[in-house]
């Protein structure tokens, strides 16, 4: 296990290396110009500018620099805002990662709910709605989902009742939170479902379970013992990519909302061109995500014994 782990981890800071190189790359790419907008700038002050923030030197300096700075916890200083990027980073995340988080949390505990119902309900109206849910969360993105339940839930209730306890926008109260996690964890919700339905369904034709009912256990047991812990296997695999799917979906939602995360510092980041800022989050994210999916890997291989067995074989 410990070979397993340490593997993992050579491949998550290749990883992370390669995204390093590429984000720098793009943000060479990147049209126009950070410090030139509709006024006229003074040539020198521009040459100032290109040398207080490293832009007048070669290529592969600048990148060793950027990349030796990023290892150090050093993302740079935004351009725009004349901050630390690690200090907007540092003020923005935890509303982000907390909408995420709640979003997370939802759409696997919600997702897991709907596909053990289906399955054990299959071929009924359970079955039929779970799936309904499903292919509804799937085919409508997040942003359309928001604008229909600010419409539904603040708007409509309001009219309705005189009064609602969901705000159109903010992110003070438990209320406001409800729709912004709701909203982004759908299309997530979606997929755990469907992937809970068909792994369910598999297991619950495996021998070991037909032994079990054999033996008299109840049906609830049987689910709640046996069934689910083998069928949640696939749904963890995909923990990593969902873990992605939600927080990179946050930067829409949280404008929707106005949510103070980062989303909003990475909107205004590309409409100025920001290279340091647009480069910091993307970094970060990618880092952040990268360190899910290895958190994953090794949940994986604690749940499923099969890993321990093949690793210890080596």
């Amino acid at each position: 296990m410990v070979k397993y782990i340490v593997k993992r981890m050579i491949f998550a800071l290749l990883t992370i290396s390669a995204l390093v190189l590429i984000t720098f790359l793009m943000m060479q790419a990147l049209p126009g110009d950070p410090f030139i907008g509709d006024k006229a700038i003074n040539p020198v002050t521009l040459e100032a500018l290109y040398a207080k923030y490293g832009l007048d030197r070669p290529f592969w300096e600048q990148f060793y620099q950027y990349f030796t700075n990023i290892f150090k916890g050093d993302l740079g200083i935004s351009i725009k805002y004349n901050r630390p990027v690690t200090s907007i980073i540092a003020e923005s995340f935890p509303a982000s990662a907390e909408l995420g988080l709640r979003s997370l949390v939802l759409a696997v505990i919600l997702g897991i709910g709907l596909g053990v119902l289906a399955a054990v309900k299959r071929n009924t109206r359970w079955d039929t709605s779970a799936m309904l849910i499903a292919v509804f969360g799937v085919s409508v993105p997040s942003f359309i989902v928001g604008a229909m339940l600010q419409y539904l839930l603040a708007i409509k209730l309001r009219d309705w009742f005189g009064s609602t306890p969901f705000p159109v926008m903010g992110w003070k109260t438990e209320a406001a939170k409800f729709m912004p996690a709701l909203a982004l964890s759908l299309s997530s919700l979606a997929t755990v479902a469907r992937l809970m339905r068909t792994s369910m369904l598999d297991v619950l034709g495996q021998d070991y379970i037909k032994t079990a009912k054999a033996k008299g256990l109840s049906p609830a047991g049987i689910i709640r013992r046996h069934a689910i812990r083998n069928a949640i296997l696939p749904v963890i695999t995909v923990l990593g990519p969902i873990t992605a799917t939600v927080l990179t979906g946050t930067f829409v939602v949280e404008n929707i909302f106005n949510i103070p995360g980062m989303g909003k510092f990475f909107v205004r980041a590309i409409k100025e061109n920001d290279y340091t800022l647009i480069a910091g989050i993307t970094i970060f994210y990618g880092a952040f995500l990268i360190a899910a999916v290895f958190i994953v890997d090794i949940l994986y291989g604690v749940i499923d014994p099969r890993i321990k067995l093949s690793e210890s074989k080596e």
